[in-house]
């Protein structure tokens, strides 16, 4: 097809279709709502009850474990049953269990419980669930149309540090969690309600496409252990324990590098900004350039981040670089992973493929990363050290997304 054919193509899907990117960029925005926010709720919790901060990491801990055990399944599901119910009701209890946040204490373990109700609804709501119905009704605008979904993350990351500093100075920090979640189930549910649908819910869904998907599914067992889905766990693994932790961590780690409070929190929002920047220019880029390409080079981005902080403690113009080098490669890091679900791996496979690979950037992200963050800190009270190690993780993924290989040549090739 020609350059002209596809700008039309895309086009028209645009015109058709905008309404479902937005809501979906709604609901990633609303997943990771948590995320962006324990790094300022953890010091009124450890000057409430004590805690330490590997305790408190521990509840997203527990979410990354239960994730990555439940997300095939969950994948799985939204290939069968379609993603609008379940983001629908994943987004809806994940606000109710935000609140319920408000009423734990002074037990680690009301804590860690709430936290578990929360790691079993996280996978309603990871980025598999609105990616799918962005990728089922865009084929030639599907890199941006993925980039702009995935900006949701982004914005929440500008919003959510800010929003979560004024609501704990104004309200105290348990009606700042219920505020946080009443906020979140107000913007984003009429949007779901109204405007996020996929193929599925079309009338030109067909009885043959549902037959095809569950065929497919049966050998799962063999997309989970091929040669590119492993190398695309593994690199994703990486990059995801050194960024995703640095972002939603941002706010302590300046503060502790020398940094005010609340100039570390303005400083921290400029990640979600660079992190929107960096998914746009990879949505236009995806289907340009070698996707392993791009993958290489932005996952060496957090090297530079790292040097930045370690070397100049309490300096606001490092900071910020570290800052954008982060924000980039966080944008980057998803939207890579999703593109390269979908090409090397069929549609009818993606909600399986990507929600696993989303659940492993999850127990990364949310889970081992900050924990392992945390601990060092807890133990050396520097976070210099794990700075230090996420620079060879960063170079081992750059060397892993370079060696996945070409695509595969024919859809039947693919898994």
């Amino acid at each position: 097809m020609s350059g002209s054919g596809l700008a039309g193509d895309s086009r028209a899907e645009w015109k058709a279709h905008w309404p479902v990117v937005l809501a979906a960029c709604s609901g990633v925005a609303a997943s990771t709502i948590n995320t962006y926010s324990t790094g300022v709720f953890m010091q009124p919790l450890q000057e409430e009850f004590g805690w330490s901060r590997a305790g408190i990491v521990s509840g997203s801990t527990m979410a990354g474990v239960a994730t990555i055990l439940l997300a095939p399944f969950c994948g799985a599901l939204v290939d069968r049953v379609g993603p609008r119910r379940i983001g629908i009701v994943g987004v809806t209890l994940s606000c109710g269990l935000t609140a319920l946040l408000s009423t734990v204490g002074p037990s680690l373990l009301s804590w860690q419980g709430v936290w578990l109700c929360l790691a079993l609804i996280n996978v309603m709501i990871l980025p598999n669930v609105w990616t799918a119905a962005v990728s089922s009704v865009f084929a030639a605008g599907r890199g941006l149309a993925l980039a702009i979904t995935l900006c949701g993350s982004g914005i929440s990351s500008i919003i959510t540090p800010i929003l979560a500093v004024h609501l704990i100075d104004m309200l105290g920090w348990r009606h700042a969690y219920i505020a946080l979640a009443g906020l979140c189930g107000l913007l984003v549910l009429p949007l779901l309600f109204m405007c996020f649908r996929s193929a599925r819910d079309t009338p030109t869904y067909t009885r043959a496409t549902t037959q095809r998907q569950s065929a497919d599914l049966a050998d799962a067992r063999t997309i989970l252990i091929s040669r590119h889905f492993l190398q695309l766990a593994l690199a994703t693994i990486l990059i995801a324990s050194v960024i995703v932790p640095i972002g939603t961590m941002l706010v302590p780690i300046l503060s502790s590098r020398g940094l005010e409070r609340g100039t570390a929190a303005g400083i921290a929002a400029l990640m979600g900004i660079a992190s929107i920047s960096g998914r746009l220019l990879i949505g236009h880029l995806l289907d340009r350039v070698n996707a392993r390409l791009i993958a290489a080079v932005a996952v060496c981005l957090p090297i530079i981040a790292c040097l930045l902080l370690i070397s100049f403690p309490g300096a606001p113009i490092a900071a910020t670089l570290a800052v954008l080098c982060a924000g980039l490669a966080l944008g980057a890091e998803l939207d890579i992973v999703a593109y390269l679900a979908s090409r090397y791996f069929s549609l009818e496979r993606f909600g399986l493929a990507f929600g696993t690979l989303a659940g492993i950037v999850t127990l990364g992200g949310m889970g081992l990363g900050p924990l392992a963050l945390s601990t060092i800190f807890d133990q050396m009270h520097s976070y210099v050290p794990a700075l230090w190690a996420g620079v060879p993780m960063c170079m081992a993924s750059s060397i892993l997304f370079w060696r996945l290989g070409p695509y595969p040549e024919e859809e039947g090739l693919k898994g």
